[in-house]
């Protein structure tokens, strides 16, 4: 049976059909893939029901980036990250409670591209829902070589040198540009804020646009989870034009949100989409299984420029 693919969305993804996910693939399936996640920037994939078969599915987008969180490891896996909210179990799976829009929600995330607080940032992800959430629990996509697209000519010109200054902040109702105004941290688990403070990212410097590099096209790279000014810009008009490009980045009009069933897999390009997580009720179970793909687009930087490019400590999951 041929793979062929149908589009998830008219701005972004690929759905794949005719592949047979608990086989091996050969070159040729793997380059038919590769040419797909090019094309799309996310491709779905369903049916996929065990560990090994995630795992075969990640290495053909590359190389495995070891989980730099051992808590959330799969026993004897340090590939595999598990994701889980349980509401009977919370001090095992702890998360963070927000109010989003009026609704309290557990594990919400705003709009990111993974890693944006490091200089050297992962290829992308591969996330397979293990137990989709009964309400809610969509994850966000959208394609930032589409965003680059919709801008001003004008403003193109203005921002195409320009670099972001980005430091990590565990705290979600902490980033100003491109997050709901009424966004209200409710709860977060003491030991893992505890944990968070432990990590010492000093802050990083990346480019506001880059060049993709298989399609050759130009990316809006902002990462609104985390972004703190423009560099050399005065703190009045980074402000405004952070503002200005968040909220143009995130339009959700040009959106896609996946709603989860089981054994859904969907891999994503960390150097051209930004993603988010819905998260659930409070009420509301979820589990998914998280695989990592090690890359470098070489252009982050730490601010200090005495550290260099090299990680000064472990990366966490974002």
């Amino acid at each position: 049976m041929p793979i062929t693919t149908t589009p998830m969305s008219p701005y972004i993804g690929l759905e794949v059909h005719g592949l047979d996910l608990e086989q091996d693939f050969d070159e040729s399936t793997r380059q038919t893939l590769l040419e797909a996640w090019t094309h799309g920037g996310i491709l779905l994939f369903r049916g996929c029901r065990s560990a090994e078969a995630h795992l075969r599915l990640s290495r053909c987008f590359g190389k495995l980036e070891s989980s730099a969180t051992p808590a959330l490891n799969v026993e004897n896996n340090p590939y595999l990250m598990e994701l889980k909210y349980d509401p009977e179990n919370r001090k095992e799976f702890p998360a963070a409670i927000m109010r989003v829009n009026g609704a309290e929600r557990a594990g919400w995330l705003g709009w990111h591209w993974d890693q944006s607080f490091t200089p050297v940032i992962v290829r992308g992800a591969a996330l397979r829902m293990i137990e989709p959430a009964a309400i809610a629990g969509e994850t966000g996509f959208i394609d930032g070589i589409a965003a680059w697209q919709r801008l001003p000519v004008q403003l193109r010109e203005r921002i195409e040198d320009l670099e972001v200054v980005y430091h990590f902040s565990p705290q979600m109702d902490k980033n100003p540009y491109g997050f709901p105004p009424d966004l209200v941290n409710l709860k977060t688990d003491p030991e893992s804020m505890a944990d968070l403070r432990k990590y010492n990212f000093p802050p990083v410097v990346h480019p506001l646009v880059i060049v993709h590099p298989e399609t050759g096209r130009k990316v809006l790279k902002l990462s609104p989870m985390h972004a703190k000014h423009v560099l050399g810009m005065d703190t009045t008009q980074s402000d405004a034009l952070l503002h200005r490009l968040a909220d143009h980045l995130v339009d959700e009009r040009y959106a896609y949100f996946h709603k989860w069933s089981k054994d859904d897999v969907i891999v994503w390009d960390n150097w051209r989409v930004i993603h988010s997580a819905a998260g659930v009720p409070l009420d509301v179970r979820r589990r998914a299984h998280r695989t990592t793909l090690l890359g470098d687009y070489g252009h982050g930087r730490y601010l200090d420029p005495a550290l260099g490019r090299e990680p000064r400590t472990a990366t966490i999951v974002d």
